[in-house]
């Protein structure tokens, strides 16, 4: 079934993240939908694959390695293997993240 409304398939929480995963292959993708309220930070952290998040709306901060990049809906940042990544939300804001696991 489509997503037409994202705040019907993911309401957005008051203080933290929520997570709605959309796709789960063994060994392979994971795609996940996640909800981050206004002034809410994912702290930095690492994955054992690449992954990468992709802007569907409000306005976030991506941290790659060393460097924070201003995204706008549509954008896409890729992160590889083992590679520090936080984000910082500055809107209300929806995103994919996808793991790209073996």
């Amino acid at each position: 079934m489509p997503i037409t409304n994202l705040q019907d398939a993911l309401p957005m929480p008051e203080t933290r993240r929520a997570t709605l995963p959309l796709i789960d292959v063994e060994h392979g993708t994971k795609l996940l939908l996640v909800a981050l309220p206004k002034d809410v930070q994912i702290a930095p952290h690492k994955a054992p694959y690449p992954a990468s998040v992709q802007l569907l709306t409000g306005r976030i901060e991506v941290m790659k390695g060393e460097t924070w990049i201003p995204m706008i809906p549509g954008e896409r940042v890729i992160f590889e293997e083992d590679q520090p990544h936080a984000l910082t939300a500055f809107e209300d804001s929806y995103f994919l993240v996808r793991h790209m696991r073996g």
